[in-house]
Order: structure tokens, then sequence, then C-alpha cells
């Protein structure tokens, strides 16, 4: 009868344990077909902030990385090979973990395709560098005297720093729980004052406010 018991309580537990919904998990498909690829010891590898999370050896050009989605992280993909120097960047890519499916093509340039919020990333990324630039034309034209050459480059350097300011509070507020709103507030670490960014990151994903990195630059203003 104990017997009996037991068998039925482990099945049980089996029954549960197959209901139990386990990670989300995503597959990168890449391809690459440069000759060091191929040379021996050449690995690609997935990694984190944590470090490597997957690697293999590259087949006919292609190779195949998986992980847990995670709207959260940016990770990268890297060609390692023999000799490589520690300041390569070279067939690197980084992307957001947040589809079930995305592509890494490690040739220059590299690409990656299937995950929106990398896109998105990538549109914000150059909506700042567009702001950053956008008058560096009209200071060259400039000719007065030079306290007022600075005043206006001062002025044209401020405006452009609000510009990216009010599209990176924008960006983070309606980004608060994934990568992108992490990029977004990284460029804010920097232009606000400690109050304003507490109030930024109460706002936040628990993955934003219990990062280390932002609690130390808050505390130290």
């Amino acid at each position: 009868m104990k017997y009996s018991f037991s068998v039925s309580l482990l099945l049980v537990f089996l029954f549960m344990a197959a209901c139990t919904p386990g990670r989300e998990r995503f597959t990168v498909h890449g391809n690459i077909s440069d000759p060091l690829a191929s040379e021996p010891g050449s690995m690609v590898y997935l990694s984190g902030l944590e470090g490597p999370m997957d690697s293999v050896a590259v087949k006919n050009g292609k190779f195949v990385l998986y992980g847990d989605k995670d709207r959260t992280k940016l990770l990268v993909v890297s060609l390692r090979f023999k000799g490589r120097d520690a300041l390569d960047d070279r067939f690197t890519a980084s992307f957001v973990p947040d589809s079930d499916t995305i592509g890494v093509d490690l040739d220059y340039p590299v690409a990656v395709t299937g995950s929106p919020l990398t896109d998105a990333i990538h549109a914000f990324r150059e909506q700042v560098m567009d702001y950053y630039y956008e008058h560096d034309p009209a200071l060259g034209d400039i000719e007065t005297g030079e306290n007022e050459e600075q005043a206006i480059a001062d002025s044209l350097y401020k405006l452009r720093m609000d510009r990216i300011i009010s599209l990176s509070k924008d960006t983070y507020l309606a980004n608060t729980d994934n990568a992108l709103g992490m990029q977004a507030l990284s460029l804010l670490l920097s232009e606000l004052g400690r109050e304003e960014l507490e109030e930024l990151v109460a706002q936040g994903g628990e993955f934003i406010r219990n990062d280390s990195h932002i609690k130390k630059i808050i505390e130290s203003k």
C-alpha cells in the first residue's frame, strides 16, 4: 500500500513538472564566410555580462547558438580565433534576445535580423547621433568675434543636448521594461542630477532599479 502511494505521488510530481512552463528559448542562425572562421580553434561565442553562454565551431560558413529569451539584456555574438587581439572588434554583433529566431551575419558589415528591440536600439542611437551633429555645418560658417562665436557654439551645444535628453527621457519612459529603456537611461546618467535620476529609476523595471552600476553613479552625484 505504501509502495502504491509512493508511485502515485511520484507520477503526480512528474505530471506537474511536465505541465510547468519552461523558460522561452531563442535560436541564433548565423553565417560568416571569412577564412578566419575556418581556422583550427576558431569558435563563435554567445556572451552576456556574466560571460560566455554558448559556443560552437563554424561549419560551412554557418553556426547555430541557443539561449533564453530576455527583453532586458543585450547579448554579443563574436568570432574568436587564434591570435586575435583583445581590441579587435571585427566579427562582433550585439542584439536583444527578444524573438524565437534571430539572424546574425558576422561578415562586414555585421547585421542582425529578427529582433524588433535591436532594430529600435539602432534607430534610437542613429537619432541621437543626428541630433548631436545636426548643427556642425552651421558652426563652421560662423564669422563673428571670438567671444560671440563661443556663445553661439555654447547655445547650439545646449540645444542639441536638450533634444537628446528629451528624446532619451521619452524613450526610457516608454521602455522601462526592456533593454532599449536601459540604453536611453544610460545616456541620461551623466546629464541629470541625482533627484531626477532617482525619480526616473523608480519608474523602471526591477532589472533597472537593482542595477549596481546605476546605483553607484547616482550615489556619486
